[in-house]
């Protein structure tokens, strides 16, 4: 079996929207501003593509084997996190215009689930999505992507990481959980129940 390789994104990858979405669930409505797949898919690749937002390539890297992306994680120091937030609101309306606001009107329980999630420490590196391709799952990918990230973590002075994730994805828990993860906390809003789970590096 190749190996697989950890690269920093690159703008023109493909899937790198698609990965997105895959990992954002249902909060990929709200930043579209719409339900429609192609709307969806268009947004995020664009976003992909741009600089200084939160779902950039410029913050990711990707899991790589025989030259296709199997699987990308997003990272960041949780006050660069931050400070993405309104850049990235920008971009969106950019492309929605009051579409998206429209959209968050009618479905205001996501949105507000999405504007007051809480999800990690100022101290922490934030790992804010991580996903693979369903055809890559089970050689190990996630493993792989978090100890880069650790290392990148290292590297820029940060001694935690941290990471959301739905309460009932119980493999994902069991995946962090192997990988050293605790829960620290819990997420109950109206639309998502999540833990906070982070880990010390050093």
């Amino acid at each position: 079996m190749s190996q697989i390789s950890i690269v920093k994104a690159k703008p023109q990858t493909a899937v790198g929207g698609k990965l997105t979405e895959m990992a954002l669930d249902y909060m990929k409505y709200s930043l579209a501003g719409s339900r429609e797949p192609a709307v969806i898919g268009h947004t995020f690749q664009k976003l992909w593509k741009a600089r200084n937002n939160r779902f950039s390539h410029e913050y990711a890297y990707e899991a790589v084997r025989e030259g296709k992306t199997l699987g990308m994680i997003m990272c960041y120091p949780t006050t660069l996190m931050n400070k993405l937030a309104w850049t990235t609101f920008s971009q969106l309306f950019d492309i929605h215009k009051w579409k998206l606001i429209g959209y968050n009107l009618r479905n205001w329980k996501e949105f507000y689930t999405m504007v007051t999630l809480k999800e990690a420490e100022n101290d922490e590196y934030h790992i804010g999505i991580i996903a693979a391709l369903p055809e890559s799952r089970g050689l190990g990918i996630g493993t792989e992507l978090i100890g880069h990230v650790e290392k990148q973590a290292v590297q820029q002075g940060y001694f935690k990481s941290s990471l959301t994730v739905k309460q009932e994805n119980v493999g994902a828990i069991k995946l962090y959980e192997r990988l050293g993860y605790n829960k620290v906390g819990e997420i109950n809003k109206p639309a998502v129940s999540m833990y906070r789970m982070s880990k010390v590096l050093v």
